[in-house]
């Protein structure tokens, strides 16, 4: 996230900025989906990650619309011929949800790990 940071914080949304939050909201979820007991998925949709991590703890379900969005418009620039009128267009929003996503799964691997 520091990098999509510095990448914003130079160019203003990009494509890359894009890639770079997905990927870090597809890692945080997966480690939170691993330290469950979820086994690896090479998987790149957000949604489904998200969906996984619900069955664990429904707050989760406050980034739905972060997850498809992010995961639309992650595919939108990664392959040729998508759309690409809309991406990164909302990325300071993108960016916050990220933030807050983050917060929450360090929140409750914290908990987990005080036995709460």
């Amino acid at each position: 996230m520091r990098a999509a940071d510095v990448l914003y914080a130079e160019s203003g949304s990009t494509y890359s900025g894009i890639e770079i939050l997905q990927e870090a909201v597809e890692r945080y979820l997966k480690g939170f989906l691993i330290a469950k007991g979820w086994r690896l998925r090479k998987v790149h949709d957000l949604t489904l990650l998200n969906a996984e991590a619900k069955k664990f703890e429904q707050q989760f379900g406050a980034f739905d619309d972060l997850c498809e969005n992010l995961t639309e418009q992650f595919w939108a620039q990664h392959y040729p011929g998508g759309d690409l009128s809309t991406v990164g267009s909302d990325y300071e929003e993108l960016r916050q949800q990220t933030g807050e996503l983050v917060v929450l799964i360090h929140t409750l691997t914290a908990e987990e790990q005080r036995g709460e």
